[in-house]
């Protein structure tokens, strides 16, 4: 059986390791059936992987045990819930035994956890791009009010340009006006000025 990735996992207990001594293989399941039936799902899981150490036992026993054992740590809330090991138990399962009784539950429960592990992962993606999303829309809406702000102050420069601009014209029309009559009594002087210089000195 490639059930490697099914042996107990270290630092279980002395007492729960001890249960194959104390109880003998098929009370083990026994133990882990209670504890499961009960919900007690890590002293199920912690019994169970006992059982499949033992690499002892009757065929339909370590079926039921490692079906129980894809559950367990399929079971959301759990303290041992597992999604990535719930999928390989059930896959040693259904590949090691594929006309077992409990491959069309394991079959549909593995597909599930995949489903599951793949729209997480889809979910955690575009929770990361939301994050992108709205950091980018942040520094957006800082430049759009400070070029608005740019704007404000252009608008105020602008008008007060508009406003000064009449002024101005009329300020120009009026030199152009005086420009104008000064212009005529220079060559007015200039005029009298010529017609005295040709008279001789008295």
């Amino acid at each position: 059986m490639a059930l490697d990735h099914c042996r107990p996992r270290r630092g279980r207990g002395l007492l729960l390791a001890g249960l194959v001594c104390w109880f003998g293989c098929q009370s083990t399941t026994r133990v882990g059936d209670r504890y499961y039936e009960a919900g007690r799902l890590p002293e199920a899981e912690a019994a169970y992987q006992v059982y499949l150490d033992s690499a002892s036992g009757d065929q339909e026993q370590t079926l039921q045990t490692l079906y129980r054992l894809g559950v367990i740590y399929a079971t959301p809330g759990s303290p041992v819930y597992d999604p990535g090991r719930s999928v390989e138990v059930l896959e040693a399962l259904l590949a090691d035994y594929p006309a077992n009784p409990w491959a069309p539950e394991a079959l549909l429960l593995r597909n599930l956890q995949v489903q599951i592990g793949d729209l997480g992962a889809e979910l955690t993606g575009d929770r990361v791009r939301l994050a992108e999303l709205e950091v980018d829309l942040a520094e957006r809406e800082q430049e759009l009010a400070a070029l608005e702000a740019e704007v404000g102050e252009r608008d105020e420069q602008i008008e007060a340009l508009q406003e000064s601009i009449p002024p101005l014209r009329i300020e120009i029309r009026n030199l152009i006006r005086d420009l104008a009559t000064k212009q005529e009594e220079l060559e007015q002087l200039e005029r009298l000025k010529a017609i005295d210089l040709d008279q001789p000195p008295p």
